[in-house]
């Protein structure tokens, strides 16, 4: 009986006062009759998604043109939700709409929709088609976010890297919030919200106090929609608003009952870079243009003093250094309590994750745990951390704090003023990349070929015509009279030298050092080394070696004739085979020059084993 007055209950109350607000901003066009009538901040944010008929950004840049689709499988695992997604992805209509028709299959199914508060709801979409197609049984039966599934597995990977659309899986949800059961009058605020994930799995008795904000519309129909599924016995108006927290005045259209401070705000925000620059000069702290470290900032001035914060974030914030200025922020302005590290990753992203969880205090030594894997450690950051803005993940027991004292008070130089060039590009490697040789072509090496100190002989091919690859650096770091090569995906730095000026594909960097007093194969030689292994494993824990990371390695001042061993080392592996003999002949000359004693080198061979 429902289902037979759906579209009866869509037209009376939703439709039947609508009027027209003078601009349509829907991916297509629609008559006047049904021009959707919105607020000024949903209105603009309608128009900021650009979709087409299609289901594409009109508006993309380099990586972000991607069409493909990737399911969220790892958001939720449910055969009626890959049923009614096959049905859906079918369908060549707006994606607002898809969605909106959804929204009110999901309310009648919870018989809601006839109820006031809902059709209030809803009377905020009326200029949107509703349309009509078969839906799974049961597809709504369960708690699960299915509407968050369907509409991530809508987008193109391309709009949900332009956008940052990549929403918490329920697990690492309810793993953040815990036991957490608020107060009835405690509030709480994901000022990302997305489909509402946070919104849905905290427990209340009182959801007027759970509040939500986001940028995209459709993500904001969509947890408001399953806030009144979840407390469908409940009359209350959703607190989820079309708001950019980012904007420097962007509670202009918010309520003005709004809370003033929040005594939770948990949250996922948007990952990567402000590109265009708006956010910027609300921010001038953040000189990484990171829109994540934004979004902490901003989330800590609303959080009450006695509030908890715990951010999902990607773990990049805590290893690179373009990104201390965060770590310093919050090493400054807050306490941390606990830090979780998460071994998967979302669905199309290739980026560890962790969150962190902070109290609005400045503290004198900051004291956490780390977890990770069901293992845990409790951290006590040195003076030297806060200095630098470290932000330590791994215990150090006293052998560790001897070993990184040692190489830390040798520091004589590093690697921030020496050259840095990126691989090639092709743009398309089947086509440009041939394992045999032609005409013209000449060995490009791949960071798998990249071997200590020597590059593999066997190699794949390549015409050097820069002009015609995605991206390639200037000839003169290729053609450098010598230069180190080094693996882009490595847990530490895999060096070779090179002086027969090689090509290398974007699977491997270029490094021309400029240390004072070292010479390149000596930087080679120490770069190999089991000690810089063992530091650079222990200072950033990442599988990707990172300039910024390099740039952060100590380097001593070498008298002429340690300097002078370290390279003809080089010259004889470069000779031969390279093998375990050679390693240990190296790492002995290293550890003499730090002073690194017995019982730290057999350390350091357990450590990075």
């Amino acid at each position: 009986m429902l289902e037979m007055n759906l579209n009866k209950a869509i037209n009376t109350g939703c439709m039947k006062d609508f009027k027209k607000c003078g601009q349509t901003y829907l991916s297509t066009p629609v008559t006047s009759d049904d021009t959707l009538s919105v607020s000024k901040a949903t209105a603009y944010n309608w128009k900021k998604l650009k979709s087409d008929s299609k289901e594409k950004l009109t508006t993309r840049a380099n990586k972000t043109k991607s069409a493909k689709h990737v399911i969220a499988s790892s958001y939720l695992a449910n055969t009626d939700a890959d049923t009614l997604f096959t049905t859906v992805s079918h369908l060549t209509c707006p994606i607002e709409y898809i969605m909106y028709s959804l929204v009110i299959s999901l309310l009648t199914h919870k018989r809601i929709i006839h109820k006031a508060h809902v059709q209030k709801f809803l009377k905020r979409y009326q200029g949107l088609h509703y349309m009509e197609f078969p839906v799974p049984e049961h597809v709504w039966d369960s708690s699960e976010d299915v509407l968050g599934f369907i509409y991530q597995s809508l987008l193109t990977e391309g709009e949900r890297n332009v956008t940052g659309q990549y929403y918490t899986s329920k697990k690492v949800v309810e793993y953040m919030l815990g036991d957490k059961v608020l107060a009835d009058s405690e509030t709480f605020l994901d000022p990302c919200c997305g489909s509402g994930a946070f919104l849905l799995s905290v427990s209340t008795h009182n959801p007027s106090n759970l509040y939500g904000f986001d940028i995209n519309p459709i993500a904001v129909m969509i947890a408001s929609a399953n806030l009144l599924a979840k407390y469908s016995d409940m009359v209350f108006t959703p607190q989820v608003y079309c708001l950019d927290f980012l904007e420097e005045d962007f509670l202009q259209d918010a309520p003005q009952d709004l809370p003033v401070r929040f005594d939770n705000i948990y949250t996922n925000p948007p990952w990567g870079s402000d590109k265009t620059g708006k956010y910027v000069v609300n921010f001038p702290i953040v000189k990484s243009k990171e829109r994540a470290s934004m979004v902490l900032i901003q989330a800590l001035s609303y959080l009450s003093p006695s509030g908890t914060a715990d951010f999902l974030l990607p773990t990049s914030l805590l290893k690179i250094k373009t990104h201390s200025d965060i770590r310093k922020y919050l090493l400054s302005h807050t306490a941390i309590r606990q830090i979780d590290l998460y071994n998967k990753r979302f669905d199309g992203v290739f980026t560890d994750f962790f969150s962190i969880k902070l109290n609005p205090c400045h503290v004198e030594r900051q004291a956490y745990q780390v977890t990770s894997n069901a293992a845990q450690s409790d951290i006590l950051l040195s003076e030297s951390d806060y200095h630098s803005g470290h932000i330590a993940l791994e215990t150090m027991n006293m052998l560790d704090k001897s070993i990184m004292q040692k190489m830390e008070s040798s520091r004589h130089d590093d690697l921030t003023h020496s050259q840095w060039a990126l691989g090639i590009v092709t743009g398309d490697n089947k086509k440009k990349v041939k394992k045999e040789s032609e005409p013209g072509m000449e060995p490009v090496y791949s960071g798998k070929q990249v071997k200590p100190f020597s590059l593999e002989e066997k190699s794949s091919y390549i015409l050097f015509a820069p002009e015609t690859f995605q991206q390639c650096a200037k000839t003169d770091y290729f053609r450098a009279p010598e230069k180190l090569i080094y693996r882009f995906i490595a847990k530490y730095p895999i060096v070779a030298y090179d002086d027969r000026q090689c090509l290398c594909l974007n699977s491997a960097n270029i490094l021309i050092p400029d240390i004072d007093g070292i010479a390149v194969k000596s930087v080679a030689a120490l770069l190999n080394s089991s000690l810089y292994h063992y530091y650079y494993s222990m200072k950033f824990s990442d599988i990707k070696v990172l300039k910024g990371n390099l740039q952060e390695l100590p380097f001593p001042k070498l008298t002429a004739d340690q300097d002078r061993k370290l390279s003809e080392l080089v010259t004889a592996f470069l000779s031969t085979s390279y093998s375990e003999d050679y390693q240990q002949a190296l790492d002995a000359v290293v550890y003499s020059i730090f002073s690194i004693t017995p019982t730290e080198q057999a350390h350091i061979q357990i450590k990075i084993k």
